[in-house]
């Protein structure tokens, strides 16, 4: 299916440096326009817009997507000849920092490796604002490099956490494969952590992908086993994946209590590389159960578990993320309400932060 409409813009509801979030007359009534893809528009203008998504209720909050407008041509300059997008209607290029054209391309003819550092995989763009909340609770000065794969949303300004961190110099986003919109942009992704590591010397790693990713009830049919494939990259640069596990036990699908099989699957069967799973102290009935469902993985030498501590993180994210952060959403629920969800992802983030800054989380 695809269904696009013409509409007016009745109101523009937030604009910044990356995008207009419009209010419309027709279609879902709202709308998303990235600069990159399109000019910047006045109310009363008209404008086609795909309303695929939101006439499949899908789950794209309910946005539009606008496609072009009528009452101008867009053209924005660039140095840079990687395309994005490729042969699709907003295809463009970027400057990436991999391009031969980009004063960085040498970094990239030097050796690299990852000299054992841990790196995180968060499945979910979700979890990507508690990582970072955590991370900066532990230590405010650290910087922090995503990078940002092509599984789920391309555009990274679909996100408004991220347009947030683009905003803060301790944060380098490097949008990878046909994403784009990050703070800096790469071909592939060990491109990317060369770059962040060699060039802006972060301390925290972390790959992940956007809004969007895809479910189908099968074995090995959604955007989570991306992971293995990030996994095997670290491993060939001799670095630690650490996998953000994801966990429910208010979750009434069986393939997601508990410790998910979104987690489980992809490290078990298509990860060959050394990897730890870092899993939070629960009560005994949910260390049980994911005893019960790691038994596979503890077969495989290469790959870790490790408990971790995490009760005294919980009351002061939460009072940190009352002051610091827009609403953070997990399926569709308010992530405050799944505090296993949380502990899980704080046991990752506590395996990989040390040191810690003096008198603040143990």
């Amino acid at each position: 299916m695809y269904e696009e409409k013409t509409v007016q813009v009745t109101d523009i509801l937030e604009e910044d440096q990356w995008i207009q979030k419009l209010k419309t007359n027709g279609g879902a009534g709202q709308a998303i326009l990235y600069f990159v893809c399109s000019p910047r528009v006045n109310i009363g203008d008209t404008i086609k817009v795909n309303t695929t998504a939101a006439e499949l209720n899908l789950g794209t909050g309910g946005w539009d997507i606008v496609i072009t407008s009528f009452e101008k041509d867009n053209y924005n300059e660039g140095s840079g000849h990687i395309m994005k997008a490729r042969y699709t209607p907003c295809q463009h290029s970027v400057f990436a920092v991999d391009s031969p054209e980009h004063p960085d391309h040498d970094l990239f003819k030097l050796p690299f490796e990852l000299h054992q550092k841990k790196v995180l995989l968060a499945e979910l763009h979700s979890m990507l604002p508690i990582i970072l909340g955590a991370a900066f609770m532990c230590k405010k000065d650290q910087h922090i490099g995503i990078v940002l794969s092509d599984e789920a949303a391309i555009p990274a300004g679909l996100s408004d956490h991220m347009r947030a961190w683009k905003s803060d110099p301790r944060v380098h986003v490097v949008t990878t494969g046909q994403s784009f919109g990050g703070t800096a942009e790469a071909v592939t992704i060990p491109n990317a952590l060369q770059w962040l590591i060699s060039k802006k010397q972060v301390d925290v790693v972390i790959i992940s992908m956007g809004h969007g990713t895809v479910g189908t009830n099968t074995p090995f049919g959604f955007s989570g086993m991306a992971l293995a494939g990030w996994a095997n990259i670290v491993g060939a640069l001799k670095g630690e994946s650490v996998w953000t596990p994801r966990i429910s036990f208010h979750e009434k699908r069986s393939r997601h209590f508990g410790l998910s099989h979104h987690t489980i699957t992809p490290l078990q069967r298509f990860t060959y590389a050394p990897s730890t799973l870092a899993l939070p102290v629960l009560e005994r009935y949910k260390r049980e159960k994911f005893d019960e469902q790691t038994q596979a993985l503890r077969r495989h030498s290469f790959i870790k578990i490790k408990y971790e501590e995490v009760e005294k993180w919980m009351p002061l994210w939460l009072d940190w993320y009352k002051t610091n952060l827009p609403s953070i959403h997990t399926m569709g629920v308010k992530v405050e309400e799944h505090t296993d969800y949380l502990k899980g992802i704080m046991a990752a983030v506590k395996y990989v932060q040390e040191p810690i800054d003096k008198d603040t989380i143990q």
